[in-house]
């Protein structure tokens, strides 16, 4: 469908087609009318959609529904005829299928996803004209305004609605929300709608909800009577009690008024007049670019107003008066403080923006509403936003400060770009993504410092270089956001990166202009109405950072944004001295194949993403292209002053010589001498080398400088080796990118590490301290690095950022060979910053100073990390940590000390751990009373670990972090081999009823045990969660964990409990690994190898398998979770294109006449028994297992006739033999040759045969010509027939079969009507059972004839040849023909009438034939076609043979025999021949010997047989037998 932009932002286009013509419109206006329901969960919705037509022939309206239920539908008020196409109903497998025909849902959900399926399709009523309302002068027409009324009903809440606090057993507020997402395709779950993603309107809502929480959990009675259900409840749904009806409630809680938040802005709000329980909301959302209908929000509960107005200064509010934007936020009851704590930066971050970039579009309000479940952090809607309430936190914690106030900063910037500018296209979307992203960077630069913004900017860039492996450019991975989370969240730190060095390069370039004020014009732009629908493009986007930065930026876009990866750096510098300058070399490493990375591996946590990105046709490019562009080297020299030099980067490998400009390099050097002199008698030097009072100190970490202090802390200092290279030095250090305009990593051959000892202590910038600690913590640790990274510790002066990398550093140089210099340092700092003076004791707790809190919390986490020789911390650690622990207080702090306990407890288990895999650390020369105090300290650290989760159980800490740290410190102990695995430890904790975040603990703690891979029935319980559990939330993070555990299987990265050796009479025997395990376990790090591992492990997994198949089967769904299944199912099975069909057997009914009314008769039918065997016997269109090849003179039992079918095609055949006289039949010596033989026959179509449901089509023949070899004289002599090939005979049917069963086709299908009876004289043409497939060779040199089907049991049949090819499809079963069989030669007079088998050429005379009957002829009026069957002459001379010598009737052995094979109740009909006068042996096929050869005992099957049936349908069965010729 064609959807124009509004006339305000484009022109619509011209009507290309009459196609076009019949569907293009614009909607105007919309308005929205809900009705919210708790008890039960319903939403009865009307909206009425204002269309302006493009054409006057417009006659189909499509638009977007889904999961909705339309009950009206009208189109200027005429009823109007729709078609509904809903997700949903095919959103599952289909009855009858399996997980191998997972494909089919697929690829649904992707057509909807793409809108190449039709949703709704709403049909303008015939002979409703359009006008033209175009006013007087006008030119271009202007159609009459369409209204589309539509009323509809939502029942199944799978998307886009989600109800919380009105499950049994759930105690929380009952409050419904809009689950709004930023992709098109969940507005249209709410309301019908154009929802595409461009097609914006105006929007009226009216809200119609209940007044009070008791009269929204009064559960009224359903219109339709039925129960009050909606979807699987709860588990622990048995706490509430059958008559309950919100008991729980106080009388205070129940008159809590219900409140609408909605997008927009609010007009009034009144009682219903039809109801007094209920209140109507209306709200307006109109701007001049219009809304899009994903940007509507609605939210309805009792919501309790908090002003943040409050928290803005005086001065801002006598600035701005009434242009101030008022900012409201609404919480569940009891929460109003915790907003207040987590959101008071939000009215000065709305100011911010109005005052930097533009005014704020959507009225004098912006709303915040948190509620309970939401799958997200935050939902963006117009002047609204959907909060989670797990963002929220009190004045007491620290922890979550920092991640709050990104994200509800990101929220109000995303009212400008995100809401107000949208993105044209998906490819589009990433400018969107890191335009948003930068005003928060930029915003929050002011609020934390900008230490903290450099700082955050290195950690960030630093983790895209490991993340950007393999993955798409910004530009592409807008299609792929949907598929995976992990999707979002690398768009969101790569184009806020992209952006953050795009404003370094234009700052630097123009001095002041950078991102922002791009953003600046942009938001100009749209406020204009210069960008047409609000829509901005990568290309637009490029052209006004051109504009502003005054700069071609094609290449910076081509390596960005339309490129993908990071490079990396090697510099090795070099100073000449001859021509003062510094050489660099600069070489691009990121594409070298030599260097092998292991961070290009594929990771557990990686391995669904890459897989499902693939199986949307991403193919990651394998080139590592060299990157361009300009870059900053600083030099400092030796006089302390820094250059700064530009060098273009034009290719992998550059050359450049910087010149050197310090003359005199000693001169530094001297005046630091002197500094650190004076520095140390306490007094300070001026300008000219004088002593002045203050003291001032050249650099940061200069603590200890007296030899009293370094004695104490056992502070090394440069040896004089060291200190005699660092006067010859020309520089002081070299840092690349300097300015932070390269997203890389970088590394500098070669340069000592007093150098950047000297970068660490001189370089304000964070970015060159972080560059340090990176590079010292790559050293082996020694007492050296351990002094500078104390200083730095200890030093306050430095970014706590800084502070705490030095401490985790630290851990490096505990180590024996540096005589645990690291452990005593970390020990000292903490006591000195901690401790009382003088005792190890600590003090009490005080967090008020955030820098000192984290650093506090940095230290024991160090600490705990350090392991002596044998793997084991050493005792003064466990001692020290555990006495933290013991002796922690925490009264009199204004803090909540929960998250430091937490570090604290899992401090304490880290150090009871080991590093070195269990065998290896189990030392036997340990000590009793060593192994006796290890085991001592293990219980009391254990102790401790459930002391508080205890305490958690009685008094919950915030977001239960107690309960979550015990878990995780479980895994390690069990994982270490020090605590015994019990599955149901962690079990309990997954049950509904437990705080959601503490389930998901637990199953991601199962997930790390292994358990997905050993316990089925884990794997079925986790499926099962995925399936029913109510919460959008836990769901999406559930499926993260299952994904992470399928990647564990895959990469073959599952922990196992096992030991890893055997005990072999006291000794360990450890298997080695050989090289094809190794070369399998690095396969499996590659995706191609992952995926094969992971279908070879998980394919016949049959619970897993099962599981699977029912979430797929499920009604409660959303469509991102099925769509997360069947990509697992794509991985793992193979998609399959069948369905089983079930049928029902036919029952037999008993009539009775039962005595009416006015002497009526009314006759009663009842069914009595089901009927599971034909009433005429058939044959099976299926093939049997082949019989054994039996003895000549065994008696041959006679098939099964198939039953008549309905109104059955007519069929004509008719076989034609050529001979060329007698002597041909025996010329001695002559080979046997193939003779091509004639056979026609025709199909007419019944009209029937459609109707046969289950019937499985025949294999047509093919009919191959052979040439013809000269006739030969004589067949020789009869050699030993070869093993038989298996005739396709069908088997008779079961005797009795359980009614209800799946049937094999065929099975189970009778006439609708039976034919009429035949005349005597001559019986009524027969059926001819036609095989399941026909194999005639013709062109084999030895063809031996099969076996008849014995009593012996059935070997497993060889592949039989496919000689005869379907030329056109064959209805199946073969219907009743008409047969004629004419042979040409000297004895054509006599030919068999109508043969059972083709008799086979013997050397001795064949029986004599019985005289032929009179042929029934063929009905007029019918056409035939003409099927040729070429046969062998050795075939054509059999016939001639047979019917030379005629079989005496009256012998008793060629008497009709009953089949042995066949019982009473299943025996066919009794069959006849066809002149009762004469039963000739060769027509039965019965006797001594094979009597259908005429030969005797010693003869062979003949290849052709022709069977008569009797009874009252009288048929004739021609049956073919393939096989090879015995030659003679």
């Amino acid at each position: 469908m064609e959807a124009p932009p509004d006339d305000d932002t484009a022109a619509a286009a011209p009507v290309a087609s009459a196609s076009a013509s019949a569907t293009a419109f614009t909607v105007v206006n919309q308005l929205l009318e809900f009705d919210f329901s708790f008890c039960p969960q319903q939403v009865k919705g009307k909206t009425t959609l204002d269309i302006q037509p493009q054409s006057p022939k417009l006659r189909e309206i499509a638009l977007n529904c889904r999961q909705l239920k339309p009950t009206s539908i009208t189109v200027k008020g005429r009823d109007a005829v729709f078609h509904y196409n809903d997700l949903y109903d095919r959103l599952s497998l289909h009855p009858g299928t399996n997980i191998h025909q997972y494909h089919f849902p697929r690829d649904r959900l992707r057509a909807h996803e793409k809108g190449d399926a039709e949703e709704l399709v709403i049909y303008v009523p015939d002979k409703m004209r359009i006008e033209d309302k175009r006013e007087l002068g006008a030119k271009e027409p202007v159609w009459e305004t369409l209204s589309v009324e539509i009323e509809y009903t939502i029942d199944d809440f799978r998307d886009a609605v989600h109800f919380v606090g009105v499950e049994d057993g759930d105690m929380r507020y009952p409050h419904a929300y809009t689950r709004n997402s930023p992709f098109p395709g969940m507005a249209s779950c709410l309301f019908p709608c154009v929802d595409d993603g461009a097609t914006r309107c105006n929007f009226d809502v009216k809200v119609r909800c209940p007044r009070t929480v008791g009269d929204a959990l009064c559960k009224a009675p359903r219109p339709d009577g039925r129960a009050q259900t909606n979807g699987t409840h709860k588990a622990d749904s048995v706490m509430s009690e059958a008559g309950e009806d919100h008991n729980d409630l106080t009388e205070e809680e129940k008159a809590l008024e219900m409140s609408v938040i909605c997008s927009g802005y609010m007009d009034d709000v009144n009682p219903d007049p039809e109801d007094p329980t209920r209140i109507v909301s209306e709200f307006t959302l109109d701007t001049t670019t219009g809304v899009l209908p994903q940007h509507v929000g609605i939210a309805v509960g009792p919501f309790q107003h908090v002003d943040l107005g409050e928290f803005r200064d005086t001065s801002e509010d006598d600035r701005l008066q009434d242009e101030a934007i008022k900012v409201h936020a609404y919480c569940m009851p009891g929460k109003e403080d915790e907003v207040r704590n987590s959101a008071m930066m939000i009215p000065r971050t709305l100011d911010s923006f109005t005052d930097r970039y533009q005014t704020y579009r959507f009225g004098k309000s912006y709303k915040m509403a948190f509620v309970d479940d939401l799958d997200c952090d935050t939902a963006h809607t117009m002047s609204l936003t959907i909060c989670s309430s797990r963002l929220l936190f009190p004045e007491t914690i620290w922890e979550p400060l920092e991640h709050t106030t990104r994200v509800l900063v990101h929220a109000v910037a995303s009212q400008w770009i995100g809401v107000d500018v949208i993105a044209q296209t998906p490819h589009d979307y990433w400018a969107i993504v890191g335009g948003s992203w930068f005003m928060t960077e930029f915003y929050l630069r002011d609020l934390f410092g900008r230490n903290d913004h450099r700082f955050r900017q290195k950690v960030t860039m630093d983790k895209i270089v490991q993340m950007d492996v393999r993955r798409p450019c910004l530009y592409d991975l807008g299609e792929y956001l949907h598929i995976d989370p992990g999707e979002q969240e690398f768009m969101e730190l790569k184009s806020l990166s992209v952006l953050s060095i795009l404003h370094n390069r234009l700052v630097k370039a123009s001095g002041k202009n950078g991102v922002d004020r791009c953003l600046y014009r942009l938001l100009f732009n749209q406020g204009s109405g210069a960008i047409p629908n609000g829509a901005i493009s990568t290309d637009a986007f490029m052209s006004i950072c051109e504009k502003v930065g005054h700069q071609k930026l094609d290449n910076f876009f081509k390596q960005w944004v339309y490129g993908s990866g990071c490079p990396n750096f090697e510099c090795a510098p070099s100073f000449n001295k001859k021509k003062q300058v510094v050489a660099l070399t600069i070489k691009q490493t990121q594409g070298d194949p030599n260097i092998v990375m292991d961070d290009r591996l594929l990771g557990s946590s990686n391995f669904m993403r890459e897989a499902k990105e693939r199986s949307h046709g991403f193919c990651p490019d394998a080139d590592w292209p060299a990157f361009v562009g300009p870059m900053t080297i600083r030099i400092h020299e030796a006089d302390g002053t820094p250059y700064e030099h530009i060098v273009d980067i034009n290719s992998s490998q550059v050359r450049v010589e910087i010149p050197y400009n310090t003359k005199y390099k000693r001169l530094k050097r001297n005046r630091l001498h002197k500094e650190r002199q004076a520095a140390a008698q306490g007094l300070s030097l001026d300008a000219s080398g004088e002593q002045q009072e203050d003291v001032t100190f050249y650099s940061l970490g200069d603590l200890f400088m007296t030899p009293e202090e370094a004695q104490e802390w056992r502070i090394e200092d440069w040896p004089p080796e060291d200190e005699q290279k660092m006067e010859t030095e020309a520089y002081e250090w070299i840092r690349i990118d300097a300015d932070f305009e390269w997203i890389c990593k970088t590394n500098i051959v070669d340069m000592p590490s007093y150098m950047y000892v000297s970068q660490l202590q001189q370089d304000k910038d964070v970015v060159a301290q972080a560059e340090t600690i990176q590079y010292l913590a790559r050293k082996e640790g020694h007492g050296l690095i351990s002094s500078f990274l104390v200083k730095t510790l200890m030093d306050n002066r430095y970014f706590h950022g800084i502070r705490t990398m030095a401490a985790e550093v630290l851990v490096g140089c505990a180590v024996e060979k540096a005589e645990m210099v690291g452990l005593f340092h970390l020990k000292k700092a903490f006591q000195e910053l901690f401790c009382i003076p003088g005792s190890p004791m600590t003090r009490s707790n005080d967090f008020s100073d955030r820098a000192l809190y984290l650093i506090q919390c940095a230290i024991p986490k160090a600490m705990s990390r350090i392991k002596g020789s044998d793997g084991k911390a050493p005792m003064e650690v466990k001692t020290f940590l555990l006495d933290l622990m013991r002796y922690n207080d925490n009264r009199g702090n204004d803090y909540s000390d929960d998250y430091y306990l937490s570090a604290l407890m899992r401090c304490l288990t880290e150090s009871i751990t080991s590093s070195r895999p269990y065998f290896m650390s189990m030392d036997p020369t340990l000590n009793l009373l060593a192994e006796a105090e290890e085991h001592e300290f293990r219980k009391k650290a254990i102790d401790e670990l459930e002391r508080h989760l205890r305490l958690d159980e009685w008094i919950p800490t915030y977001q239960n972090i107690y309960t979550r740290t015990v878990l995780d410190c479980e895994v390690k102990l069990i994982m270490n081999r020090i605590n015994p695995l019990k599955i149901s430890d962690f079990l309990q904790y997954t049950q509904i009823g437990n705080a959601d975040n503490v389930r998901l603990k637990a199953w991601e703690c199962l997930v790390q045990l292994g358990i997905f891979n050993t316990r089925d029935s884990v794997v079925r319980y986790m499926v099962h969660n995925i399936r029913t559990d109510p919460s959008p939330y836990f769901r999406s993070q559930l499926i993260r964990i299952f994904e992470n555990a399928v990647g564990q299987v895959a990469v073959g990265n599952v922990f196992k409990l096992d030991d890893p050796f055997d005990k072999i009479d006291g000794l360990m025997v450890e298997e080695e690994v050989g090289v094809s395990d190794r070369a399998a376990e690095l396969a499996r790090r590659k995706l191609d190898g992952a995926l094969r591992g992971l279908k070879m492990d998980m394919e016949n997994n049959e619970t897993l398998k099962q599981a699977i198949e029912d979430a797929l089967r499920s009604k409660t769904t959303s469509a991102t979770d099925v769509s997360e299944l069947l990509d697992f199912s794509s991985l793992v099975y193979t998609p399959v294109n069948e369905l089983k069909v079930r049928l029902e057997y036919p029952w037999y009914y008993k009539v009775e006449r039962v005595p009416g009314l006015d002497d009526q008769v009314l006759m009663r039918f009842r069914r009595t028994r089901v009927r599971t065997t034909p009433t005429h016997p058939r044959q099976q269109p299926t093939a049997p297992p082949p019989p054994p090849v039996v003895e000549p003179t065994a008696p041959v039992p006679a098939a099964p006739v198939a039953p008549a079918v309905p109104a059955p095609p007519r069929m004509k055949i008719t076989l034609k033999t050529k001979s060329t006289g007698a002597t041909g039949a025996s010329m001695p010596g002559a080979a046997p040759s193939p003779q091509p033989v004639e056979l026609k026959a025709i199909y007419e179509p019944s009209q029937r045969m459609s109707s046969i449901v289950g019937l499985e089509p025949l294999p047509t023949p093919i009919v191959q010509k052979s040439p013809t070899p000269p006739i030969p004289a004589a067949p020789p002599a009869v050699s030993q027939p070869e093993p038989a090939v298996q005739p396709a005979l069908p088997a008779p049917a079961p005797a009795s079969i359980p009614p209800l069963e799946e049937s094999e086709p065929m099975e189970g299908v009778e006439m609708t009507s039976p034919p009429a009876p035949a005349p005597a004289p001559e019986p009524a043409p027969a059926p001819v059972s036609t095989p399941a497939s026909v194999a005639t060779p013709i062109d084999t040199p030895k063809p031996v004839p099969a076996a008849l089907p014995t009593k012996q049991p059935t070997p497993t049949p060889p592949p039989v040849p496919a000689t005869v090819r379907a030329k056109e499809p064959t209805p199946a079963p073969a219907p009743v023909p008409k047969i004629k069989i004419k042979t040409s030669g000297p004895k054509a007079s006599k030919a068999a009438p109508t043969p059972k088998a083709a008799p086979t050429p013997k050397a001795a005379p064949t029986p004599k034939a019985a005289p032929t009957p009179k042929a029934p002829k063929q009905p007029k009026g019918k056409k035939s076609h003409i099927v040729k069957l070429h046969l062998a002459p050795e075939k054509l001379v059999a016939f001639a043979t047979s019917t030379a010598d005629d079989s005496a009737p009256s012998d008793p052995s060629n008497k009709k025999r009953k089949a042995d094979s066949i019982s009473v109740g299943q025996r066919p009909s009794k069959r006849q021949s066809i002149d009762p006068s004469q039963k000739s042996a060769a027509v039965n096929g019965t006797g001594s010997g094979d009597a259908r050869t005429g030969a005797g005992a010693g003869a062979k099957k003949a290849k052709v047989e022709v069977e008569k049936t009797g009874g009252t349908h009288p048929r004739l069965l021609l049956k073919f037998w393939s096989g090879r010729l015995p030659v003679e």
